[in-house]
Order: C-alpha cells, then structure tokens, then sequence
C-alpha cells in the first residue's frame, strides 16, 4: 500500500477499531456476566504499529482528533484521551527502533501502553470525581482482564500486522523491480 493510502486509511482505520473496541468490550462483559469487565484497546494496538508508517506531526492530529471522538463515546469528559493518545505517539516514537526490534517487545509495549492508559484514564476520573471505584476493585476486575485481553490480541495479530505495516527498503523495491 502506497504511503499516501496509509495517510488516507488510518484514519478510517483506527476509528472503526474504536467502534469494534467498544463492541467487543460490551461484547466480554456480557459474556463474564458483568463480574469483569475487559476493555478491548485494538486501537492502540494498531496506533502502534501505525507510528511507524506516519510522520510524528501527522501522527498528533491524527491522535487528538482520535481521542476527541474516543473521550465523546466512551468517556463521557473530553480531553482525557485527547491528551493521553498524543502522549502515548509520542512515547512509541521515541521508543520504535527497541519495539520492532522483536515479538516480545511489541507485547511488553503492548502491556506498557495499555496499562498507562487504563491507569491513568480512572487515576484522572477519581481526581476529578466523574468516576468513583475503589482502586483495588478497578485492577481486580478491569485492569488485568484488560491486559490479558490484549495480550492475546497482540499475540494473534502479530503477524498480520507485520505483513500489513511491513517497511519496505530500498532493497525489497528493488528485488521487486527485478522480479518484473
């Protein structure tokens, strides 16, 4: 895919994975009877490989604008994920020669990311009184499902992902070129 497509697509990407997020998170607590409620993060999980392809600049409106429409659905307050997705761009950027290098750090990063913004999300909404939970209860029954959630989503898609935001290098084209 062309690098104009994937300025294009992501976009439309990461917003219907938001959408299938929100699905999937309704979709498991149903499932676990509203004991435990597993938060899909898709999305971050694909904001993640996506840094890669994307200019840093690009990459923060893209984040915000994100995490207007992230706050509006599933918050309820704006500007708590408006904030974090830019900071969690910003984060990977830094970090993304040691994340590709390997599967197991795209999972610990995976872990980290996902972890950061469970945490901080319900840190903010307890300062601020939107949302009141005990501390413990929220990792019991949210955070840890969430991170095993996932985790196993990071691991199914690893491959998929790597075929679809594969950097191709000068080499690789030219291959292809002799291949014609």
């Amino acid at each position: 895919m062309s690098r104009w497509a994937f300025q294009f697509f992501s976009p439309i990407i990461l917003f219907c994975l938001m959408l299938i997020d929100g699905q999937l998170s309704s979709f498991f607590a149903h499932l676990f009877a509203y004991q435990i409620f597993p938060t899909s993060h898709l999305m971050l999980i694909f904001l993640m490989y996506t840094v890669r392809k994307h200019q840093l600049p690009y990459l923060l409106i893209m984040s915000i604008v994100l995490g207007i429409i992230y706050d509006s659905y599933f918050i309820g307050v704006i500007g708590i994920a408006a904030a974090l997705l830019p900071l969690i761009v910003m984060f990977v950027n830094e970090i993304q020669t040691t994340v590709f290098q390997n599967r197991w750090t795209k999972i610990f990063t995976t872990i980290i990311i996902v972890f950061a913004f469970e945490v901080i999300i319900v840190v903010i909404e307890i300062i601020f009184k939107i949302f009141d939970i005990n501390f413990v209860t929220f990792v019991v029954k949210q955070l840890a499902p969430s991170l095993i959630l996932n985790i196993i989503f990071i691991s199914i898609l690893q491959f998929p992902l790597e075929a679809f935001y594969r950097d191709r290098t000068r080499k690789d084209r030219e291959v292809k070129r002799e291949v014609r």
